[in-house]
């Protein structure tokens, strides 16, 4: 009687295992059948002498172009973009918020041409570069906002840490050291003086084929949880890792900056050797802003901007109902034409007062009511079901086994 109690028992819980395993795909197959890859090309070789802002640009990207400081951005004749001074760019909040909080990759041609580079670079993991001001003394007490382009004013602020004065003011910042043989790998920090925001880095050397006249891809793979591994050439050159449980920092004039950041990170080398580590990042916890910065005498050359994400697919459309091929026989009385009337003149007045504009938060509206009427998220119900159902045929069985004893 043992032996058999044993047999039982053991198909029993080798039936819940199966159950949960099979449902456990399952809903996995789901999640990936509910997603598919997309990507932005942005190539300039038919833009020649164009503005930056008259691109394809500013369909993903918001454009920071400061002309009245001398700032510029032009396609030149060999296809790529030129910019100048001060003038950069970011994605778009809505689309970082939508497409870049989990994975994504993001490409790119990049290159200078002056002997000051390290005032250039290229930004992955920001925040709105808008979403922090603070007062700056020393800059006619302005409110100052951290632009791609904008310096961070810590030295002039009496700041002491040792680090690396730059431009941006969150994120991981890539350009080329002006020793012009390393490449920067630099995030942004909290500080406790100065106007808050620092930076801290390291330097590596230039890879192998690097090009040190012109254009290099650069190529940043964030997973959206951990780590954002960079590719220079193809070729792995350095991993960004970032973690920690998310937080804020008790920043701007009232010191009450709801922003959320990563704070830990850690940089290592192509071979894995750990280069840098700090607890005071500010790299962004909820969605990745991507971009670059120019300033002061340094030009910088992009080309072939590239970003991959993954987006919800968008559910097949239905049959629009047959339109009937009999035409009514009787004709309506004067009474329901006029009713009928009145009721398509109430609802045009109702529709033109009350419909809504088209925005963001419709479009995440939209987004939910798709998921739930995909139906993936009943996958967990017949999960829960059926280990319920197998959990009570086993307490049966385990009781009349004990009777039978």
């Amino acid at each position: 009687m043992k032996r058999n109690y044993r047999k039982i028992l053991s198909a029993i819980i080798a039936a819940v295992l199966a159950l949960t395993l099979f449902g456990t795909v399952s809903f996995a197959e789901a999640a990936e059948d509910e997603y598919e890859e997309k990507t932005e090309t942005f190539v300039f070789d038919g833009d020649e002498g164009s503005n930056l802002e008259d691109t394809d640009l500013p369909e993903l990207f918001t454009m920071q172009i400061v002309r009245g400081a001398g700032g510029d951005a032009v396609v030149a004749e060999d296809g790529y973009v030129e910019m100048t001074k001060y003038a950069g760019f970011f994605s778009d909040i809505d689309f970082s918020y939508d497409y870049l909080s989990g994975a994504y990759k993001y490409e790119l041609d990049y290159g200078y041409t002056s002997n000051n580079p390290a005032m250039a670079g290229i930004f992955v993991r920001m925040t709105d570069p808008r979403g922090y001001t603070i007062t700056n003394p020393k800059n006619a007490g302005t409110q100052q906002a951290f632009d791609t382009y904008e310096w961070d004013w810590y030295k002039e602020n009496g700041g002491k840490a040792t680090g690396i004065a730059s431009i941006g003011g969150s994120g991981i910042k890539v350009s080329v050291d002006n020793s012009a043989s390393s490449i920067s790998i630099s995030i942004k920090t909290r500080e406790e003086d100065g106007l808050y925001v620092f930076s801290q880095g390291v330097s590596i050397a230039f890879p192998e084929g690097f090009n040190k006249g012109g254009l290099n891809r650069y190529r940043f793979e964030d997973d959206g949880k951990t780590a954002v591994t960079m590719y220079i050439n193809d070729a792995l050159f350095c991993t960004v890792e970032y973690g920690g449980e998310p937080g804020t920092y008790p920043d701007g004039d009232e010191q009450d900056s709801d922003i959320m950041y990563y704070k830990t990170a850690t940089v290592k080398d192509a071979a894995g050797t750990e280069l840098l580590t700090l607890d005071n990042a500010r790299i962004s916890a909820d969605y990745s802003c991507i971009g670059i910065g120019n300033r002061g005498d340094v030009t910088t050359q992009f080309d072939n901007i590239t970003v991959t994400y993954l987006q919800k697919k968008k559910a097949a459309p239905t049959e629009a109902p047959a339109t009937p091929t009999e035409k009514p026989t009787e004709k309506p009385t004067e009474k329901a034409q006029d009713a009928t009337a009145e009721a398509t003149e109430g609802a045009s007045a109702t529709e033109a007062t009350s419909a809504p504009a088209t925005s963001g938060t419709n479009d995440k509206n939209n987004e939910n009511t798709e998921e739930k009427k995909s139906g993936g998220n009943y996958t967990w119900l017949f999960i829960v079901c059926g280990v319920v159902a197998v959990a009570a045929i086993a307490v049966i069985v385990i009781s009349s086994l004990k009777k039978k004893k």
